[in-house]
């Protein structure tokens, strides 16, 4: 998979799969939100829902401490140009990745 991310939009090849607006990551070039990022949490959609924490390198399931992958990993499945935060690359990577 060749996903790359500008730091507003993620696309594979021409095609736009998520644009960012903040610390909302939308679907496509649409409006609707699959997740949020507050400080080191990862939420589903609009809502509270933890779907995962980031923790220095490694990004750990919910609010609990299993870890589910690491930033090595994200770094590996997507190029980034330009300054994003770990939560949203790890948000990127949960979402369209793993």
């Amino acid at each position: 998979m060749a996903l790359k991310f500008d730091g507003t939009k993620l696309k594979d090849g021409s095609k736009t799969i998520a644009n960012v607006n903040g610390d909302k990551i939308r679907e496509g070039t649409g409006i609707r939100t699959l997740a949020n990022v507050k400080g080191d949490k990862i939420r589903e959609g609009t809502g509270i829902k933890t779907l995962a924490n980031v923790n220095g390198d490694k990004i750990r399931e919910g609010t609990g401490i299993k870890t589910i992958f690491t930033m090595r990993d994200v770094d590996k499945a997507i190029s980034i140009n330009g300054r994003v935060s770990d939560g949203i690359a790890a948000a990127l990577y949960l979402l369209f990745v793993k």
